[in-house]
């Protein structure tokens, strides 16, 4: 018999079937994938519960999730060398002319606004020896609180950071720029992700479109799993109590 993680003795035919299911895997490879899975499905849970509220000020603490989110936009975004750029946010800290604004010294590694977050995440390009030369790829992801409808401001304006963090050299010509811009509802005829140049993309997209997005990417297993008690027993584990595993896919997780 094998022993159960509630300290009960697992029944016979439960324990073959879980053989059977691990055979192929090894304990921190099944371990590992599971705590990833876990991880998606609370940081959906969370989004969810916290945009129910119109104009949720925690619009603010979502976006730090959004380090070990981004592959809801999509499989190009899960490399894991995708990290937040504290270097540009300065950049954009300073556009608006406010180096002070509420949650910089806090939060250094995003940009707080009256009604929205801003992050920036790069991924490394290198050389021929395997040295960093510059940002291959980056994220812009700016998060608009709930009650607003997005349109052609919301566009021009994420199109100013990229214009500034050009100007400034933090990035070169080749990289490529993909420009994500959340909220509760966006403008008839404004859905589509626009291109600017061959390299960056502008999307306007409703927080409801990312996450049926992220639950067909988990093959819809949030519906068929949400009762579960880890997603009934609040939100994704909290810095000091990262559910992260260690390594996935061969690298390890910051």
């Amino acid at each position: 018999m094998i022993e159960a993680s509630n300290d009960e003795q697992m029944p016979d035919v439960n324990a073959g079937s879980l053989r059977d299911f691990l055979g192929p895997w090894s304990a921190n490879m099944a371990k590992l994938v599971l705590n990833e899975v876990e991880w998606r499905l609370r940081l959906m849970a969370e989004l969810r519960g916290k945009l129910d509220v119109v104009g949720v000020d925690e619009v603010r603490e979502l976006q730090p999730l959004f380090k070990r989110g981004l592959w809801m936009f999509g499989p190009e975004f899960e490399s894991a060398d995708f990290t937040a750029n504290v270097g540009m946010t300065k950049v954009i800290r300073q556009l608006f002319k406010d180096p002070k604004a509420v949650g910089s010294r806090n939060r250094p590694d995003f940009v707080v606004r009256p009604n929205s977050s801003i992050g920036l995440y790069a991924c490394p390009s290198y050389d021929g020896a395997h040295e960093v030369n510059g940002v291959h790829s980056l994220a812009i992801i700016e998060l608009k609180t709930t009650g607003r409808e997005l349109g052609e401001a919301e566009r021009l304006q994420v199109l100013k950071y990229v214009k500034e963090l050009r100007n400034r050299g933090c990035f070169k010509a080749e990289t490529r720029v993909d420009c994500y811009v959340l909220g509760e509802h966006v403008e008839r005829g404004e859905e589509e992700p626009t291109q600017h140049n061959p390299r960056t993309t502008v999307t306007l997209m409703r927080y409801e479109t990312l996450l049926e997005r992220a639950e067909s990417r988990l093959l819809n297993m949030y519906d068929k799993i949400k009762d579960a008690p880890f997603l009934m027993d609040g939100a994704p584990k909290t810095e000091g109590q990262s559910a992260w595993p260690t390594t996935m896919n061969g690298v390890e997780a910051a």
